[in-house]
């Protein structure tokens, strides 16, 4: 059975491991690396897991499959406009694709940003990731060049209005 939930407080190890495990797997797909993110400090892991599993500003989502980590996706709010969300960290493991992993992390994404206030959520989809592309297309984002993110210059950014 798939479910989506928020990371809770107290899971930065369970969160370190799937963003490594999606660093590793998927490289070019993000801004950081999996050799920058090993030299992070412990207390790093503990402040972004932690600080994603409350507030409305940003959350963590994770995806199971029978009681086993098949996902993750965050959002977090941007300063300006502050009613926009940047979605980040989106993966999938590969055992776990076109299962509707993904679809059901957006959709759960697209829930929570309902009910903290956001207006649209933004994603920077990587040079040369046209499996992300067409995903974020085929969900309904579409392309936008009035919004910075925190993601390489070269990033498409598209958008998709939460209502």
């Amino acid at each position: 059975m798939l479910t989506v939930r928020r990371i809770r407080q107290g899971e930065s190890k369970l969160y370190k491991k799937l963003r490594l495990k999606s660093l590793r797997d998927s490289p070019g797909a993000f801004g950081s690396t999996y050799e920058s993110a090993l030299k992070r400090i412990p207390e790093s892991w503990t402040e972004q897991a932690d600080g994603s599993s409350r507030g409305s500003d940003r959350a963590t989502l994770l995806a199971f499959v029978d009681d086993r980590p098949a996902g993750l996706a965050a959002l977090y709010r941007l300063d300006s406009p502050a009613d926009v969300g940047e979605l980040v960290q989106v993966w999938v493991p590969p055992e776990f694709r076109r299962q509707g992993v993904a679809v059901a992390l957006m959709d759960n994404i697209f829930i929570w940003a309902t009910k903290n206030n956001f207006r649209a959520i933004a994603a920077g989809i990587m040079a040369g990731n046209a499996g992300a592309m067409n995903f974020y297309q085929n969900y309904g984002f579409t392309p936008e060049t009035g919004i910075v993110l925190n993601c390489p210059g070269d990033a498409a950014v598209l958008i998709k209005d939460v209502i």
